[in-house]
């Protein structure tokens, strides 16, 4: 009677390993086909030897992988093997297909085993599977990875980027705390205490003066940190106050490198700041320093991910400039900072003239070369921090941060005594084609509070410059008056 027990549940186990555990999608019609008429078959045999050649195609296909455990088993017979599906959290117990079923690729853990109970089976029966936790944390990481912020621009921005890998990090990093100080005087995200920045005097203090940029520091007693991490660096951030708890003793401190564009030179590449972990006092320095090492090549190659992304979405593939969607979404953001730190902001709307008698003219190929040279004048005249947006056809938006009614006045004298000239071939000559601009200025606070306000008012003023003769700009001042700026007369 167990032995025709064992055998039924042996079909059993095999019909359900060939009609719902491996994943029979991802191997040829013809195996398939093949373990669906070993199950109508109902022949154990039949079925094993069908697994068998089933699993290993799958394997030679990388979409199983086996799982060996180093230690104690708790007596499950066999030992295995065991084998994960590739791109789930499946786990397949292929032990009764016998000890030579398979050769997968293995990857080896030490996590302990502990026992547990199938759904449907008795206590009298359990068996035992590997604790898979740091395989788990390992996938659950990549989703995390995976939803992190690139669709709105403010998450293109390096502190931004930098702050959502920590988190990231810190979640299954829990015992080693971990920051960033930026240097310079980048803007640092509010309501969050894992970036920051030093200020000049303490650069000039201690041993952040004297450390030779590119280099890792090993500091044995948290005293040594910077001032805003001392308190962070005493304890877990979730332990107990008067718990017993072991304080943090030492930390160390690796450059972290700003990430290299396409074709750049490993030469080129520049620290950006430094990566504190912290550990308790009993820590080792040079596994700690080679952990985290590790994590700064993990971040630079995030934040270079991140930033790539953001910019494929938000930046024009003809002029290089950021396009719409991020001008909808950044000039609110800048229009929140003006607010916040009251300092005052600029927009400009410049719009090309008879932009599409050149089109007509020559064609849309030097129609393109005309955009991409407006493209690239408009980064040359004007800051880094200024954003250069081409919002529509021939149409751009520049937002000007901490830039003053006064301060735009010049700004704008600037383009309109720009020369915006290209050379092109038309019907076997070389021409040079001139464009101008007609420009539209308005500037918070004094032009309005809102986005929707003063895109109106920029938009009306470049109307203004279209209707009295273009090459012209024209600033906002009240309803009723507004500033025009000629461009200089041929020879001033």
């Amino acid at each position: 009677m167990d032995e025709y027990q064992d055998m039924s549940e042996s079909v059993n186990r095999l019909k359900q390993l060939l009609s719902g555990d491996l994943p029979l999608d991802r191997v040829g019609p013809h195996l398939r086909h093949a373990c669906r008429r070993a199950v109508l078959s109902g022949d154990a045999e039949r079925m094993k030897l069908t697994a068998k050649v089933a699993i290993a195609e799958l394997a030679g296909r990388g979409e199983l992988l086996g799982v060996s455990i180093d230690g104690e088993l708790n007596g499950l017979s066999g030992g295995g093997p065991f084998c994960i599906v590739k791109g789930s959290r499946r786990l397949i117990d292929l032990a009764f297909l016998g000890e030579d079923a398979i050769h997968l690729p293995v990857v080896a853990s030490k996590a302990p085993v502990s026992p547990t109970i199938p759904v449907g089976a008795s206590a009298e029966k359990s068996t035992s599977i590997p604790n898979l936790d740091a395989f788990m944390k390992i996938i659950e990481a990549m989703e995390l990875a995976q939803d992190l912020d690139v669709g709105d621009p403010g998450s293109g921005e390096k502190a931004n980027i930098l702050v959502s890998i920590l988190h990231l990090l810190e979640r299954y990093l829990p015992q080693y705390p971990l920051f960033i100080m930026l240097h310079g005087e980048e803007s640092v995200p509010e309501k969050q205490d894992l970036l920051f920045t030093a200020s000049p005097e303490e650069v000039a203090g201690g041993w952040l003066s004297v450390r030779t940029p590119g280099h890792s520091v090993w500091i044995p007693d948290v005293e040594e940190l910077p001032e805003q991490l001392r308190n962070l660096g005493r304890k877990p951030k979730d332990s107990a106050a008067g718990s017993g708890e072991q304080p943090f003793g030492c930390a160390v401190a690796v450059p972290l490198w700003e990430p290299l564009g396409n074709g750049e030179s490993s030469a080129l590449a520049q620290e950006s700041g430094l990566i504190f972990l912290i550990a308790d006092k009993d820590s080792e320095r040079d596994p700690l320093l080679r952990l985290a090492e590790l994590l700064s090549r993990f971040v630079s190659n995030r934040w270079r991910h991140q930033r790539e992304v953001n910019q494929r979405i938000h930046v024009d593939s003809l002029t290089k400039l950021y396009n719409r969607a991020f001008f909808d979404s950044q000039f609110p953001l800048e229009l929140e900072r003006a607010r916040r730190s009251e300092i005052p902001l600029t927009l400009v709307i410049a719009d090309l003239d008879k932009f599409k008698l050149v089109n007509d003219t020559y064609g849309h190929p030097s129609g393109d070369a005309v955009l991409r040279m407006v493209a690239r004048r408009l980064q040359e005249e004007l800051r880094r921090v200024d954003h250069i947006c081409r919002i529509g056809g021939e149409e751009f938006g520049l937002i000007l941060p901490a830039t003053s009614h006064e301060a735009a006045q010049e700004v704008m004298g600037r383009l309109l005594d720009s020369k915006f000239r290209t050379n092109i071939l038309h019907k076997g000559k070389t021409i040079e084609l001139g464009v101008t601009f007609s420009y539209g200025v308005v500037t918070f606070p004094a032009g309005g509070s809102d986005f929707d306000e003063l895109f109106g008012k920029a938009d009306r003023m470049c109307f203004e410059s279209k209707e009295l003769g273009r090459n012209r700009c024209h600033f906002w001042i009240s309803d009723e008056e507004q500033l025009q700026i000629l461009p200089p007369e041929p020879g001033d």
